[in-house]
């Protein structure tokens, strides 16, 4: 008898090595996080071992109702900067072990930096601002408290 179609095509499907494909995290050196199954071979690269969820449409809950994981709403993090500012350096390595993305602006090389960086309540750098709540300095315990009330 013999193999019907459908069934020939699911045993190639799920042979296929794709289908045990082991997914991979790892931090870029600008601190941006990356996911994929062959990671560069020079990242620090870690297995994957919670389930990723694409699906697009209805947000994943959790126990309390909350949205889940990647779902979750988290506010953006912008950092002030100066080249030569060394707790600037330090609050971007910490973002970087988390792999927490953050989008930084370096004061001295635009006004508009400037003029964002005093209206935020900047008095010197690093100035970590997320949606409404803004850290002066870093030290790792004031950023992971901040980190926490913007959802990482």
């Amino acid at each position: 008898m013999p193999i019907p179609h459908r069934l020939l095509f699911l045993a190639c499907a799920l042979a296929s090595p794709l289908a045990g494909a082991q997914p991979y995290k790892w931090v870029d050196a600008q601190g941006r996080t990356h996911y994929g199954d062959r990671p560069p071979a020079e990242a620090k690269a870690r297995p994957v071992t919670a389930a990723i969820n694409t699906y697009s449409g209805t947000p994943v809950l959790n126990a309390s109702g909350k949205p889940a994981g990647p779902a979750a709403q988290r506010e953006a993090l912008v950092i002030y900067t100066t080249p030569t500012c060394g707790y600037c350096t330090a609050a971007k390595a910490h973002m970087g072990r988390r792999g927490i993305p953050y989008t930084e602006r370096d004061v001295t090389t635009s006004e508009s930096y400037q003029r964002e960086f005093r209206q935020k309540g900047g008095r010197g750098v690093p100035l970590i601002v997320a949606g409404s709540r803004t850290l002066n300095g870093y030290s790792a315990e004031s950023l992971d408290t901040l980190l926490k009330g913007a959802g990482y």
